[in-house]
């Protein structure tokens, strides 16, 4: 009862202390509040990625299949093709459940509008394995079946939403797919809750529509396609629950034997000489290698709290100058040493639950900000919440910082002075901050302040890098159109004969410029084919496009050797292939790339192309650290009708437009995709620019901190030797004395920090340099700029508290002494 009294004395003193010193609350309250609230928001990130259980069946078992294809010399991993993934499906016995997944989109031509969604194929297991919610019905059938089309389909909330204006009888209701198969119809079985994430590996996280596997016609119930072994897709994938007691390694050995078995079918069937399978754990599979983004952001999140602490001590240097009365007259009342801590102590814990209260709170908009800036960019962004784990280590922030500066304050504190405190000056309770206190204060916030502000400079650079890269294509006043008719039995050449046509009345409409035929590959999805020379080696994975004659002129795309594509690839007639200079030089490394004319290579359908031009590359923004620019250009036939259309200036073209231009000509065409290429260009670009934002923002929060800090430092120090520099001035000190003083003093550091940190900035990069070229770049001008500004405001920052004491005319301090 005894300890709970004094305690509340204790309290209410602590209060009182505070109540009287608002600039000092406010200032800890709001350098602190902010720091730790950006660092909670990157908390949440790291807690998503590493610690907080996925919503899923059991993510310890659950595995990603992959395959890994050779092709003589070449390997291509993360591309499959249907024909593995279901012989493993359907054979392998490592898995207790399983099922497979695709993505792709569709138009639906019985709702309004003929909306194109994204949408997936899977199986039956798909919805109990990722614990999926339904606001009504159910997921398919768990009797998987290949061989008898399932027409059941499953919808999102959203869709529900948009499209049935929440219909609580929507469940038996039917979708109609544009060109699908088993009459295209399908019923709706079942509504999934808004608050179910997809699996981000899958096209982003991206769906709206479930169809069961059965019904995709790119391998199923398709008597005009059957898929050969190199048609291989990124978002195919094969999913399982690991049986009890089975591991990776058994799973790969038993899926080799697997595959081995029918090897006869795709030994040397478009160049493959073998296939293994690549195994993943779920986790690891869904984050990609944005677990190592998080781990970055955390470093940087943890350098700014570590220059916020530095600055908020300061704050307690002087907070500990001005209360050292206060301390003595408790000393005279008989407060024990402990007593005192304890009083610090308390002070100290008010002001951290306070900052953490308010980061907390902060936090909780900064989550949600960050969800709608990286929704559909990162994984599991809905799972980010200020959950148990992000309290508790908030609490244990709490404690850790109160203590820390609580210390800091009594270390300051001459206890063996403090009794006699009230019968002296006033001088002796409170111990100087030593010169090497102050000067590893300074070295240290120089370093991590450098340290910050180099890394946030080279992720800044790589994006600016990637911004300013020239994209081999213009995309101003471009837009692409692709449409095409169901059940069209027309040939090649009337198939032909209307493209044309419709590409005239296109161009003859009121607002555009020119058309093209093709298709732009300013999209956020790739094509990848491979071709193989007439030995038969096999080329790497290219990503492709499908275009027409007119096309390079229209986006100019300079054709740097040979010519554009001949009518007649366009009609089928001859087989064509033009490549990027990348390509050309991958493929003839040690000849000119105009060398690579007239050489004939094996590509689609296993037909032989001639190539007849080389051009610029094309540097997709997403994939560029893959491609290098590389890219291939098939023959745009028209098995359907693509165009790129330029417009004039200020003119904005629609779908619909496109639809009702080409009504006349032909009223029974679907508008599959229509895309404006400047706002897909700038869609890609995205992240970059927002990522030039924050870094930009984070160098310029870092630099303020590491000022302000090094100025308190400084400025404090500076306070309690205002009489020294008194009476240095009496005796005759100059200015300029003084300056070179302090240039000892807090210049030297200065520079033996940023010294510190520029050598670990280069040895670090340099040392791990192919692991972060996918997110750092050097860019020694806007390095040296970033190091320049950086010294220049830590000298001022030295500089400015000893001009201002200075200007207060430090010999006045000793006349009224």
């Amino acid at each position: 009862m005894i300890n709970l009294v004094k305690l509340k004395s204790q309290c209410r003193l602590a209060w009182a202390m505070l109540k009287s010193a608002p600039g000092f609350v406010a200032a800890v309250v709001a350098t602190l509040s902010l720091t730790l609230a950006c660092l909670f928001v990157v908390l949440s990130l790291v807690n998503s990625y590493f610690l907080k259980p996925l919503d899923v069946f059991d993510e310890t078992r659950m595995l990603v299949v992959e395959q890994q294809t050779t092709y003589q010399d070449n390997s291509s991993s993360g591309f499959q093709s249907y024909q593995s993934i279901v012989h493993w499906l359907k054979h392998s016995q490592s898995f207790e459940r399983a099922f497979m997944i695709n993505a792709a989109e569709q138009v639906f031509d019985n709702l309004e509008g003929q909306p194109k969604e994204d949408v997936l194929y899977v199986g039956a297991e798909y919805f109990s394995l990722l614990n999926t919610p339904f606001v009504l019905g159910q997921g398919f059938a768990l009797a998987e079946n290949f061989e008898e089309l399932d027409n059941s389909v499953v919808i999102s909330e959203r869709f529900w939403q948009t499209h049935f204006n929440r219909d609580p009888d929507v469940l038996g209701q039917t979708l109609h797919v544009a060109g699908g198969i088993g009459g295209s119809s399908h019923t709706i079985v079942g509504v999934v809750a808004e608050q179910f994430s997809p699996s981000y590996m899958i096209a982003s996280g991206s769906v709206e529509v479930w169809f069961p596997t059965s019904a995709d016609a790119r391998f199923f119930h398709n008597e005009d396609w059957q898929s050969p072994w190199t048609n291989t897709f990124r978002n195919l994938k094969l999913i399982g629950v690991l049986k009890p007691g089975v591991n990776e390694t058994q799973v790969r050995e038993e899926l080799k034997s697997q595959i081995d078995t029918i090897k006869p079918e795709w030994l040397n069937n478009g160049g493959i000489s073998d296939i293994q399978p690549v195994t993943t754990l779920y986790r690891e599979a869904e984050l990609g290698n944005n677990d190592e983004l998080s781990l970055m952001m955390l470093a940087g999140a943890l350098g700014l709290l570590t220059i916020a602490v530095l600055n908020v001590s300061t704050l307690f240097f002087s907070r500990a100058l001005a209360q050292h009365k206060t301390l003595a007259l408790q000393a005279v009342l008989g407060a024990k040493r402990q007593t005192l801590f304890q009083s610090l102590f308390l002070q100290s814990l008010m002001l951290m639950v306070i900052s953490i209260g308010v980061a907390l709170f902060v936090s909780v908009w900064g989550i949600r900000l960050f969800k709608v800036l990286a929704q559909g960019r990162l994984p599991l962004v809905n799972s980010l919440a200020v959950d148990g784990n992000l309290v508790m280590i908030a609490i244990g922030l709490c404690l850790l910082l109160a203590y820390v500066f609580a210390l800091i304050t009594a270390r300051l504190v001459n206890y063996q002075a403090l009794n006699s405190q009230m019968q002296r000056s006033g001088k002796g309770g409170v111990s100087q901050v030593s010169g090497r206190t102050v000067k590893v204060l300074i070295a240290s916030q120089m370093c991590v302040a450098a340290i910050l502000v180099s890394f946030s400079m080279m992720v800044l650079g790589k994006s600016i890098e990637t911004i300013n890269r020239p994209l081999g294509s213009k995309t101003d006043n471009l837009y692409f159109a692709q449409l095409f008719q169901a059940n069209n039995q027309a040939t090649l050449a009337e198939r032909y004969d209307n493209i044309k046509h419709y590409q005239s009345v296109l161009q003859n409409s009121p607002g555009i410029k020119r058309v093209a035929l093709g298709q732009s590959p300013v999209t956020a999805r790739q094509n990848a084919n491979t071709i193989t020379d007439m030995e038969g080696n096999s080329s790497i994975f290219f990503p492709s496009q499908w275009v027409g004659p007119d096309y390079f002129d229209l986006v100019g795309s300079n054709i740097l050797a040979g010519r554009t594509f001949s009518e007649q690839a366009i009609r089928g007639e001859v087989n064509e292939l033009l490549v990027s200079v990348s390509v050309a030089k991958w493929l003839q490394p040690d000849l000119e790339y105009h060398h690579i004319i007239g050489k004939n290579y094996k590509g689609l359908e296993e037909k032989v192309f001639e190539i007849v031009g080389v051009t610029d590359d094309f540097n997709h923004p997403k994939f560029h650290d893959e491609s290098f620019g590389r890219h291939i250009w098939w023959p745009s036939q028209p098995w359907s009708y693509m165009f790129v259309i330029e417009t004039d200036d200020n003119v904005q073209l629609t779908g619909k437009q496109v639809l009702s231009l080409l009504f006349e000509a032909n009223s029974h065409l679907t508008l599959w995709q229509f895309r404006d290429l400047a706002q897909e260009y700038d869609n890609l670009l995205y992240m970059s620019h927002l990522t030039v934002a924050l870094c930009g923002t984070l160098a310029v929060f870092t630099l303020l901190l590491a000022a302000i800090g090094i100025f308190g430092v400084l400025s404090y120090n500076l306070g309690l030797r205002r009489y020294e520099f008194g009476i240095r001035m009496a005796l005759g000190a100059k200015k300029s004395r003084l300056i070179r003083l302090m240039s000892k003093e807090a210049v030297v550091p200065v520079l033996l920090g940023f010294s510190v940190a520029i050598v670990m900035v280069l040895s670090g990069y340099y040392a791990y340099k192919a692991q972060l070229s996918h997110w750092l770049l050097m860019e020694w001008k806007v390095q040296m700029t970033a190091w320049l500004i950086t010294l220049t405001i830590a000298l001022i920052a030295c500089f400015r508290p000893l001009l201002i004491l200075i200007k207060a005319k430090p010999m006045a301090s000793l006349r009224s002494e």
